[in-house]
């Protein structure tokens, strides 16, 4: 009788392994993706305006991940000095316009949060956030943290 209690517990412990191996368990998730321990999954270039395509990539073929700030340095400084013009002119419609055109302008100086993920084959997938959004590091960190932890 100990024999048999003996051997379903070593099989109960041994079938307890198993799914643990072959379990997936989230360890970060926010916007800008998931992060489990055996997958990362992200949307694939997510803009301001775009949500993105949802891309699965085994932990395994992700060879590196950056993080950045993207300004657009031209494009704000045009949109600033166009909303400053619009703005003079003294039109009611016209300084509407200017306001919008310098906000988009401090947008651009601003920048994103721009975080990139190459695979093994080579592919560079890019998503950037909004200036405010400190989410993008924090999903940097996590992925760093689950790749460089095996």
């Amino acid at each position: 009788m100990k024999t048999i209690d003996k051997l379903s517990f070593e099989y109960k412990d041994l079938e307890r392994k198993t799914m643990t191996e072959n379990s997936e368990q989230t360890i970060f998730s926010n916007s800008y993706g998931t992060i489990t321990t055996k997958r990362v999954t992200y949307f694939r270039k997510k803009g301001w305006f775009s949500g993105g395509s949802r891309e699965d990539v085994p932990l395994k073929q992700v060879v590196s991940v950056r993080y950045d700030t993207k300004r657009h340095i031209f494009v704000g400084l045009f949109f600033l000095f166009l909303g400053l013009v619009f703005v003079s002119s003294g039109n009611g419609v016209a300084i509407l316009i200017g306001i919008v055109f310098i906000l988009w302008g401090i947008l651009n100086l601003w920048g994103g949060q721009l975080v990139d993920v190459v695979t093994t084959g080579g592919t560079n997938n890019l998503m950037v956030g909004l200036p405010w959004d400190k989410e993008a590091e924090e999903f940097v960190r996590a992925l760093r943290g689950q790749l460089f932890s095996e």
